[in-house]
């Protein structure tokens, strides 16, 4: 693809050599002539000032190299994306079609287009939209909706009448629908709560590998429109997601809990049952929430707080070897101060009483 064909496909501005031909993306120690690479910010510009790359895309105002071919875009993270599609085409899709060994319930709907892989199962009653990809080894319960164009991949199970939206994604070994986590302690021993409602992902929602979401006790345990969730997250029972909302891995939700629209939550936070964490809220890596937040915060911390107090906290942290040197001389220039003054006092009381006599 010559260069100036892939700054259209990215929306960028071409400065240099139009006619170059570009063939592969590449990072920069690994670029050669007929690579292009991404710079975000210049930090990275001393690395692309070696690079054999041929092309790089940037963000305007950032210096390239003298003779460097240069796409420049607003967001050249955005822009490589689009040219890795590009250059290297979408993921594997199977043919449209049923596998002659896959094992089909009775009243299925299959929509046009549809791909259905080997030792698939598919419990009675299930609908599969237009185009929907069952990769092999995917089980759905009875009665499971699937929307137009979603992808689900290996070793995925979605228990009975759960629905996932259209253009959704689930990557291999997610478990959607299985038991919330509920019990009763009657006489000296653990009694199950039935556990009996459904999960909802709504439509463009994607979900990582090994991840599960619980399905309700008796209501819905929702993921709302265009909501990501990583690799080796738990969402329990009745949690409500919004919409756009961001989890990264190995985050823990308990039951019932509610994130509204465009909450982001970085690796491995925990929250308590229960709990709302208001609209756009973002919550530091390691977090553990056990109150309400309200919209718009950035909280850190176990229990999190305030984003601005806990990195004063962590600096006064930083310091506090120094700060324990410092009293404890201090605490020794007191002592000897005091003995100082004592002496004195002692030797000021003998000359009063000296005096007396």
């Amino acid at each position: 693809m010559k260069a100036s064909e892939l700054a259209k496909v990215c929306a960028a501005r071409l400065e240099g050599d139009a006619n170059l031909e570009v063939a592969n993306v590449a990072t920069l120690e690994k670029a050669t002539r007929a690579d292009v690479v991404f710079v975000t910010s210049n930090e990275y510009l001393p690395a692309l000032e070696k690079s054999r790359a041929g092309a790089a895309i940037m963000k305007t105002g950032l210096a390239a190299p003298q003779g460097m071919t240069v796409l420049r875009a607003e967001d050249p993270d955005l822009a490589f994306s689009k040219a890795v599609l590009a250059l290297r085409g979408p993921g594997h899709r199977p043919l449209p079609g049923i596998s002659e060994h896959a094992v089909i319930g009775k009243r299925p709907t299959i929509g046009e287009g549809a791909s259905i892989g080997a030792f698939c199962v598919m419990g009675d009653g299930v609908r599969l939209g237009k185009n929907v990809v069952l990769h092999p080894h995917v089980v759905l319960g009875d009665e499971v909706e699937i929307g137009d164009d979603t992808v689900i991949y290996p070793h995925v199970t979605i228990l009975e009448r759960c629905k996932v939206g259209k253009k959704c994604t689930l990557h291999p070994g997610t478990v959607i629908g299985a038991d919330g986590f509920g019990f009763h302690f009657v006489a000296g021993k653990f009694e199950k709560a039935p556990q009996r409602g459904i999960v909802i992902l709504e439509d463009e929602v994607e979900i990582g590998a090994n991840t599960t979401v619980d399905r309700a006790r008796f209501d819905v345990t929702l993921v709302k429109r265009g909501s990501k969730i990583d690799n080796l997250v738990q969402i329990a029972h009745n949690c409500q997601i919004g919409q756009n909302v961001v989890i990264a891995g190995q985050c823990g939700l308990s039951g019932s809990v509610t994130l509204k629209d465009y909450v982001i939550l970085a690796g491995g936070v925990g929250i308590a049952d229960h709990v709302t964490v208001g609209m756009g809220t973002k919550v530091g890596a390691g977090s553990g929430i056990m109150k309400d937040i309200a919209p718009g915060k950035t909280v850190v911390g176990r229990p999190a707080e305030d984003g601005r107090v806990f990195m004063k906290q962590a600096a006064a942290m930083r310091r506090l070897p120094d700060t324990m040197e410092k009293i404890r001389e201090m605490e020794k220039r007191l002592r000897e101060l005091e003995a100082r003054l004592g002496g004195a006092a002692k030797a000021a009381t003998g000359q009063i009483d000296k005096n007396a006599e």
